[in-house]
């Protein structure tokens, strides 16, 4: 059997700090499964440049668009709030904002997953602040909030992320709850900083790196 991890070197026990990622039925394969697969190809227009568009919008830039083939497989369980409410989300290094579905949202996208209530909570901080993030294919809005985020043995306190309200229905079919942006800070539509950086910031890290292994 094969292994899928994320590694992170704590700052304090200098020892790499290990995330289990699970492989689960791709969402094209669930897709299928559901008699799916062909009318969202052919319906929906695949756009990974989308969270871009600004960028390139400049004189002289043209994009070329890519179809996806929707094969995220790996997935790792995260936790938010005290007491702990757990979350199986994808590590995304094609993103920056962290989200995951709130207790608001009533869509079959979101009752179909782990929803976030932040009333169970003591450390959730809420915010007046509204996103709306669009991806190649799906997208979701919701609101922004801050709350403790423990990755493995790392508790990343007062972590912004977002709670959705609306997704899209493409979701209902993924097998994870939410995702976990890995880019840089510029790309985060929020604005705020990503869970890996502000563990950084927060000293729990001895390097600003971290790596996916695969075992044999």
């Amino acid at each position: 059997m094969r292994c899928l991890l994320l590694l992170l070197l704590g700052a304090l026990s200098q020892a790499l700090v290990k995330v289990p990622l699970l492989k689960h039925k791709s969402l094209r394969q669930s897709l299928k499964d559901h008699g799916l697969l062909e009318h969202i190809t052919r319906n929906l227009r695949f756009d990974p440049g989308s969270k871009y568009v600004s960028e390139l919008s400049v004189s002289g830039v043209s994009d070329e668009p890519l179809m996806s083939y929707m094969d995220n497989e790996y997935f790792g369980t995260v936790s938010i709030g005290t007491p702990p409410q757990e979350f199986s989300v994808v590590f995304d290094t094609g993103s920056s904002d962290f989200w995951v579905p709130s207790v608001s949202c009533s869509g079959s996208a979101c009752t179909n997953h782990h929803r976030f209530n932040p009333q169970l909570s003591s450390t959730f901080q809420p915010t007046d602040i509204s996103i709306s993030i669009a991806y190649g294919a799906g997208s979701m809005t919701g609101a922004l909030g801050y709350d403790t985020v423990q990755v493995g043995s790392l508790v990343d306190t007062h972590q912004s992320f977002a709670m959705s309200d609306t997704e899209a229905a493409l979701f209902a079919f993924s097998h994870f709850d939410g995702i976990l942006g890995l880019a840089y800070p510029s790309l985060s539509v929020a604005k705020t900083s990503p869970v890996f950086d502000n563990m950084w910031s927060q000293g729990l890290l001895s390097q600003d790196l971290f790596s996916v292994y695969l075992s044999p």
